[in-house]
């Protein structure tokens, strides 16, 4: 299926763009919130300059302007809660559906890939830290810019209606802030680019340290490690310190700047109301209409300062959208080359249609129009010397690794048993339950027992002294290598796929182990008319095998 260019040309401006877009529900009641408040403003100054300007000359008010007064207080602060709240679930939402398609091409590409990415901490880096560096740009800066347009506007076409002297003044005033912000953005997106990049290494300086800590303990290199971490963390609060000293700087000037166009506007005023300005609208220009200028001025800056306080969000989000696009990129690719994906035909589990693969563009394919039909029942052998792409090949079946071209089906349901399998810190039982069904009535126990026996591991055994409940520890501690195999084996059988995908099953195991242990395997598989594809180095296992696959060296 061809790619669309958009797929092709997704930039960081256009990332950004396309979580806007998909959460405008949220941005409508964030702007609906922006002019409630302006609203809100505008009765509640008005409402002080009335009751200034009767205080000063005497005149009895009027208690109609305490309604608008509670009126202007309640529309303020609801615009600003429901554009605080809008901005909070769109970040929310936004971030969400992102993590989920991050993980969604993730599990598409499949553990290779991620191993070939970089370490967990890498990893974990972008799809946490990355993501949540987007917080600020949904949450702050497009509420916050979407208030800059509409506050600002409003409160100058209101001005410019009393005296158009003062709202030339405001309308001359208000670009100069977002210029000056602009102008600072130029800078400021690499040195967040920067910090970022070194909390990522700092976090894979930490993990990469605690992981081979034993090891630095006997080889005496922990004082060379220690300074290593030191230096990477020394680098990282340096560019932390360079992000807060521009974000200040950026801050201080700003701040200047709306400092002087109020005063220049409260000087026109203060001229006009002491008839110091005969010329234009200022010899008309009234106490209450002056107070009321006087007043909405500064709020006319205040939504300006916050969007270059937030424009600090902008260029953190810039910096995350680089790192983050092309994964996002990737996985709208993936998902139009995997779009059409069919289940196998009838009596069929697995189909290889036309696959190739190579590791890297630039790289030779591994394999080149790859066509290969299983049926249910059936045993496949996968034969070849070491390196010839026995376990990419099994990876490719299971899915944990896309083909570059081509087509894989499968059924819905599969089980792998890898080279190694992984235990996880856990109970012998709760390892043997995992992606299991299990019964409800109670034979449970009677089950997991039946499958270690088949796969060779009769319990009561003296290395398992708990029976089901012994421990098992990180790196399969507790267990030899054949015991962890034939777990393995186990919770394959327990698993009841009409799909098994078994890497060098027997690699682990003594001859007198493999001779009991095949028959059985066999007898499973025959009874539940599972298909089986089995990679390995061993002649007795092969030779049981229907057909043998076979693998030239690459």
């Amino acid at each position: 299926m061809p790619v669309t260019t958009e797929a092709l040309t997704l930039t960081p401006h256009r990332f950004l763009a396309r979580l806007r877009q998909r959460q405008g529900r949220y941005l409508y009641q964030a702007a609906t919130g922006s002019l409630a408040g302006v609203l809100g403003l505008g009765l509640l100054c008005a409402s002080l300059a009335y009751w200034v300007n009767s205080a000063v000359q005497g005149i009895p008010p009027n208690r109609w302007w305490v309604v608008l007064s509670v009126t202007g207080v309640v529309l303020r602060a609801l615009g600003h809660w429901v554009r605080d709240r809008a901005g909070q679930a769109l970040s929310l939402q936004a971030r969400q559906v992102l993590r989920t398609e991050l993980l969604e091409h993730a599990t598409a590409q499949g553990p290779l890939w991620l191993r070939a990415q970089g370490n967990p901490a890498w990893w974990t880096q972008r799809l946490i830290d990355q993501v949540d560096a987007l917080h600020g740009y949904l949450a702050r800066y497009l509420p916050a810019r979407q208030a800059a347009v509409l506050v600002p506007l409003a409160i100058v076409v209101t001005v410019f209606s009393i005296d158009w002297v003062a709202g030339l003044l405001l309308l001359l005033a208000t670009p100069i802030i977002p210029s000056f912000m602009a102008l600072i953005g130029l800078g400021t997106q690499a040195v967040h680019a920067t910090q970022q990049t070194r909390q990522a290494e700092l976090a894979g300086h930490l993990l990469e340290r605690l992981e081979t800590l034993p090891w630095l303990r006997r080889t005496g290199a922990l004082a060379e490690s220690e300074r290593a971490v030191y230096e990477a963390a020394h680098e990282y609060r340096r560019v932390a310190m360079r992000v807060l000293r521009v974000a200040f700087l950026s801050s201080a000037t700003l701040e200047f700047f709306s400092a002087v166009a109020i005063g220049l506007l409260a000087i026109y005023i203060g001229f006009a109301l002491l008839g110091m300005i005969a010329w234009g609208p200022a010899p008309s220009l009234t106490l209450r209409d002056g107070l009321f200028i006087l007043l909405l001025a500064p709020e006319c800056f205040l939504p300006l300062r916050q969007l270059a306080q937030a424009h600090h969000d902008l260029t953190a989000a810039k910096a995350a959208a680089e790192t983050l696009a092309p994964w996002v990129q990737a996985r709208a690719v993936t998902k139009q080359e995997t779009s059409n994906t069919a289940p196998p035909s009838p009596g069929q589990v697995l189909a290889m249609d036309q696959v190739s693969f190579h590791y890297a563009p630039d790289a030779p394919p591994l394999f080149r129009e790859l066509n290969l039909a299983l049926n249910a029942g059936e045993v496949l052998g996968i034969s070849g010397p070491s390196g010839s792409g026995k376990s990419t090949l099994l990876a490719l079946m299971a899915g944990l690794v896309p083909p570059t071209h081509g087509q894989v089906k499968r059924c819905q349901r599969w089980s792998w048993l890898a080279q190694r399998p992984h235990l996880f810190h856990d109970t012998l039982r709760n390892n043997l339950l995992l992606g299991c069904p299990t019964d409800s009535d109670g034979r449970e126990d009677a089950v997991l027992l039946a499958a270690l026996a088949a796969a060779g591991i009769p319990l009561p055994d003296p290395q398992l002294p708990l029976g089901l409940d012994t421990p098992i520890g990180d790196q399969n501690q507790g267990v030899s290598g054949g015991q962890a195999q034939r777990i393995g084996l186990a919770r394959t059988l327990l698993q009841q796929a009409p799909l098994w995908l078994l890497d060098e099953p027997t690699a682990a195991l003594d001859a007198d182990t493999r001779d009991t242990l095949l028959p059985t395997l066999w007898g499973c598989a025959r009874e539940r008319g599972v298909a089986m594809v089995i990679a390995s180095h061993d002649p007795v296992v092969l030779a049981r095998c229907d057909r043998i696959f076979k693998l030239e060296a690459a």
